[in-house]
């Protein structure tokens, strides 16, 4: 199980990495904040990843948690704030790509990764041969648009692999 904020679910909704994470994870969660972002508000902007985000729900490929309680004012958006939280209470790993929410998640020693680490985990497990890597990478590097040395780091650690 792993709960992933708006900014991670659309990088791979547009990526179509989807498959590979509920491979790895067997269980995509979002929260009700990161459906509001994603799917009912990218829809009303006619984004194609809303679409796609929707019948992945409906499907039941990912499914969405409310969040009852109060939650921490964390200074970060509300979709990155209520997946920290869930993962607090669930005790489970979460996916985030905003630098300042992951700082925030890892304070509370929670297991935070991005989609590069993803990708790697992939390659690990031979969930995806080679290929696979180069192409998730390169759609990585059009979606998400890293800096040269996150790039750089990735492709070193496959080496390493």
């Amino acid at each position: 199980m792993i709960k992933i904020d708006a900014s991670s679910f659309i990088i791979s909704l547009k990526m179509d990495f989807i498959y590979i994470l509920t491979q790895l994870y067997n269980e995509l969660i979002i929260t009700e904040a990161v459906y509001q972002e994603v799917i009912i508000n990218g829809k009303k902007k006619g984004k194609q990843e809303a679409f796609i985000g929707e019948k992945l729900i409906t499907n039941k490929i990912i499914s969405i948690h409310k969040i009852d309680e109060k939650l921490m004012d964390l200074n970060i958006g509300l979709g990155e704030t209520e997946v920290i939280h869930n993962s607090i209470n669930n005790k489970c790993p979460c996916m985030m790509e905003d630098k300042k929410a992951k700082r925030i998640a890892e304070s509370f020693d929670l297991d935070v990764r991005k989609i590069p680490i993803s990708i790697l985990e992939a390659y690990q497990s031979k969930i995806i041969n080679n290929l696979e890597f180069e192409s998730y990478l390169i759609k990585w590097v059009k979606y998400a648009s890293p800096s040269y040395e996150e790039i750089y780091y990735v492709k070193k650690i496959k080496e390493l692999l």
